[in-house]
């Protein structure tokens, strides 16, 4: 337990007064955030395609998505390697997470809020989580959130549309350890 908590510390360190007046990471901030999962041991391709100015809440909820998906990772997958692909289309940014670790069996304990969380963060753009094993092993978190119109979703606070956020929370949201 105190390794994983270390490994942990390394994603989110802690600090002194100093740290609150640092503005929330953004996507800008994520190769440091792969930098330091790498250093912590696990091997981390990163791959960016595109760029754009995201609005701060965006900016936020694209870099938790990877900061949640490669704490799942260390927590568990094993010994495994991953792969953070961002991609900056012209409508939307989809944000690919991927690990090879070892195939989840059953229930796997108590899971968190993490990925929950997740989808309601990127349910206030009108965009979607999606969350799931992988075919031969593995897991994938994939994030799509969408960019056109976001100007008015970002100020009015939810979907672009006005609606709720996008679909259900899938069941093995609920039941799976990541």
């Amino acid at each position: 337990m105190s390794e994983l908590r270390h490994l942990l510390g390394l994603l989110a360190p802690a600090g002194g007064d100093e740290d609150m007046l640092v503005p929330q990471p953004g996507a800008a901030r994520v190769p440091a955030l792969v930098e330091r999962v790498r250093t912590a041991g696990l091997s981390v391709e990163l791959s960016v395609t595109g760029a754009r100015d995201l609005p701060p809440g965006v900016d936020l909820a694209a870099y938790r998505v990877v900061q949640e998906a490669l704490t799942n990772v260390i927590k568990h997958a094993g010994t495994a390697r991953a792969a953070v692909v961002l991609e900056y289309r012209p409508d939307d940014l989809v944000i690919t997470v991927t690990d090879d670790g070892r195939p989840v069996t059953g229930a796997g304990g108590p899971g968190g809020r993490g990925l929950i969380g997740l989808r309601e963060r990127i349910g206030l753009y009108g965009g979607e989580l999606d969350a799931g094993p992988r075919p031969g092993g593995g897991w994938r978190v994939r994030a799509r959130i969408p960019l056109e119109g976001l100007r008015v979703s970002a100020r009015l606070g939810g979907p672009a549309d006005g609606g709720e956020p996008a679909g259900p929370v899938r069941p093995e949201f609920l039941a799976s350890p990541r």
